[in-house]
């Protein structure tokens, strides 16, 4: 049977070959065509190779690394040449590029790609077994946990993906969804030493906003588990309004 990317590497191959076939007629074009495909064919055989070296690396952050300096500066060009082609097949360097990319946290670039595979329904890489959208907002959710532990920003990336959760033009299972949320409504009230304390948050915007996403993740997915939490928020919003307990 061969491999997943061995089949997409025939599939692809044999595509360039009709086309090179069709164009027979024009002993220019059809050359043009003949190197096109030997040079693809040589291109994915060594992207094969490459990934067979990455699984070499035993930690993750050795993997990260190589991905960020020698794997990405040497496809990203093909990439980017068969996005400015025009041409929608599935290019398992174009799928696995954009996982780096998040990987490596360059995430303008694997954003806009990201679009690009989505509007041309080309699938995330087979070992994932999920959409683009669940992919991408389990990706940023990760990273903007870390980065809201070390109190750094994890704008613009978690509200551009937000807005696309909020209008409902990506949709994701309710449980990762509801972690979304949560993770959103408890960043509002967490203090300056990084704990999630409402009774230290003296903003009633953020307390409503929190709430609100807290009920939403609640009302989305019934193990959510923001009952404590949320209750806390009640109480101090409460003790806000009143002056009580302050």
């Amino acid at each position: 049977m061969g491999s997943p990317l061995k089949r997409q590497r025939d599939a692809i191959l044999e595509r360039v070959a009709n086309n090179t076939q069709s164009a027979a007629h024009a002993d220019a074009a059809s050359t043009v065509l003949a190197a096109s495909s030997n040079s693809l064919h040589i291109a994915l055989v060594e992207f094969e190779q490459d990934k067979l070296v990455l699984k070499q690396f035993e930690a993750r952050s050795q993997k990260i690394e190589h991905k960020r300096s020698v794997l990405i500066p040497k496809y990203q060009p093909m990439v980017e040449a068969y996005l400015e082609s025009g041409e929608a097949y599935q290019n398992p360097m174009f799928s696995d590029l954009i996982v780096w990319l998040f990987d490596v946290e360059e995430f303008e670039t694997a954003m806009a790609w990201c679009e690009q595979a989505i509007k041309a329904e080309i699938p995330t890489p087979e070992r994932f077994k999920c959409a683009w959208p669940t992919f991408v907002v389990r990706s940023v959710l990760e990273w903007a946990e870390q980065q809201n532990k070390k109190q750094q920003s994890f704008e613009p990336y978690f509200g551009n993906v937000d807005e696309k959760l909020t209008a409902k033009e990506w949709e994701v299972p309710e449980q990762l969804y509801a972690q979304w949320l949560k993770f959103a409504a408890y960043a509002l009230i967490t203090n300056d030493d990084g704990k999630v304390k409402p009774s230290h948050i003296g903003s009633v915007e953020d307390l409503k906003k929190a709430q609100a996403l807290m009920e939403k993740a609640d009302s989305i997915y019934a193990k959510a588990q923001v009952g404590t939490k949320l209750g806390e928020v009640k109480a101090r919003l409460k003790a806000l309004e009143t002056g009580a307990n302050l």
